[in-house]
């Protein structure tokens, strides 16, 4: 009796230790390894409350100088943040430089204290796209967020090509995807994503293609290439279930689902976003994919799936779009999207605007440019029920998640004066961001 007594004691503490950690797992998350998150959907599985508050003397666990600026967001892969940085060239419209000084770089950051842990530095093929006009002024030369298939972290650096590392700094292979521009001369902005076992990088402005690439030796295995990718510069996203997994991404006045292992087109529609140019990802809703964008900001809603063009079976709404450059966060039949101090929501069954709220902040007097200058390049995203989205001039705004207009909080790094253009990440109970001049790590401190 009493060995039996002691083997339950000991396999009902054993079975305590487990249920604890995986209970931990499932309060911390899981990894942030592409831009929006694992799913790109920009919605954490964070179940624990988020700090509402944080400053750089509040929730602020630490920040570190990066080597240069970028639009780029975060990813974290286990105890690893990569982010992507550029300098030399372009870093201030006022010091312009020579691009003959532009440089790259790749950072490697403990997720626990900050500390650099390797960085790799990158000469850029040239000529790139000039720092002038309304198109890369407004991002720079690092704005594809990398991508991580837990192993590697792959960066893409437009005309300079692509790149894959191992998780010590280790260069696995290198490879380019085009050299060319696009009419406009915008520069590159689209981020890779990794599915079903391939690498899937939009070339858009280099080559007007998208590339299904082997992530452990860079070998192409297959290539979408057509003009009307010219003008794309939003990341592809993944839906699909029971084995059809599908590529969705949105070009001018369509939207493409590919066959991610072959390339091959499965399902379209010829009435995506009715502009010249698309920057604003796709949206899942359920089985609903919502494409929005362009200065006419245009909105159509489609079910996925099908065979062909199928836009007149498939259509599920038409309407104006909630944003023409930020990636809106859908979250429980809602779609949310702050931009220039305005708060918006819209029902993502309709595209019916549930509530549209200026909110108070000095962004509100940050000065004007043509074009989508001055506008929001840092999507939002949803963690403990509440939105947070950093405008470009470095105010958090945090909003209740529900269709019903509550502004939380608002939050600013005042030692900051740099600009704000990536998304955070969330792991692990910390949200990460970058500026253009630091990464910071958000959050109560671990042990508390």
């Amino acid at each position: 009796m009493n060995r039996v007594t002691k083997h339950s004691v000991k396999f009902s503490i054993l079975t305590s230790l487990i249920l604890c950690l995986l209970a931990g797992q499932s309060a911390f998350g899981e990894d942030w390894t592409r831009f929006r998150g694992p799913n790109g959907s920009g919605v954490a599985s964070e179940t624990k409350e988020f700090v509402t508050e944080f400053g750089d003397d509040k929730n602020l666990n630490w920040k570190i100088e990066l080597p240069g600026s970028g639009a780029s967001s975060p990813i974290v892969v286990g105890d690893k943040i990569f982010v992507t940085c550029y300098s030399g060239y372009g870093e201030s419209r006022s010091d312009i430089g020579e691009m003959e000084k532009l440089e790259r770089h790749l950072v490697c950051v403990n997720r626990t204290d900050g500390k650099v842990l390797w960085q790799r530095d990158f000469d850029p093929h040239l000529p790139e796209d000039k720092f002038s006009g309304m198109g890369v002024p407004e991002h720079g030369y690092s704005s594809s967020t990398p991508v991580s298939d837990g192993k590697h972290a792959f960066v893409f650096f437009g005309k300079s090509g692509v790149f894959a590392y191992d998780m010590d700094g280790k260069q696995v292979w290198k490879k380019s995807l085009g050299t060319d521009s696009g009419s406009r001369k915008w520069g590159s902005a689209t981020s890779p994503i990794i599915v079903d076992g391939v690498l899937v990088v939009v070339a858009s402005d280099e080559d007007d293609a998208i590339y299904g690439l082997q992530p452990e030796t860079g070998e192409e295995i297959w290539k979408v290439q057509d003009p009307q990718l010219e003008n794309v510069w939003n990341s592809p996203i993944i839906t699909g279930k029971n084995g059809d997994t599908q590529l969705l991404i949105s070009i001018p006045k369509k939207v493409w689902a590919l066959d991610p292992k072959t390339g091959k087109l499965k399902w379209h529609s010829t009435n995506g976003v009715d502009a010249p140019s698309v920057s604003t990802s796709l949206v899942m809703d359920g089985e609903t994919v919502i494409a929005m964008g362009g200065r006419t900001r245009t909105c159509t809603a489609l079910k996925t799936g099908g065979k062909g063009d199928v836009t007149e079976t498939h259509t599920v709404w038409t309407g104006r779009a909630i944003s023409s450059i930020v990636t809106p966060v859908a979250y429980k039949g809602h779609l949310y999207c702050i931009s220039q101090g305005v708060a918006m929501c819209a029902d993502a069954k309709t595209g019916e605007v549930v509530f549209k709220e200026r909110v108070k902040s000095g962004d509100n007097n940050a000065p004007r440019r043509r074009g989508p200058g001055g506008m929001n390049y840092s999507s939002p995203v949803v963690v403990g029920g509440n939105i947070y989205q950093f405008s470009k001039t470095g105010t958090c705004y945090v909003v209740a998640a529900k269709p019903e207009f509550e502004l939380v909080a608002t939050n600013k790094f005042e030692n900051d004066d740099s600009e704000f253009n990536g998304t955070p990440a969330i792991a692990n109970g910390q949200m990460f961001v970058r500026s253009n001049k630091f990464l910071y790590s958000i959050g109560k401190k671990q042990d508390e």
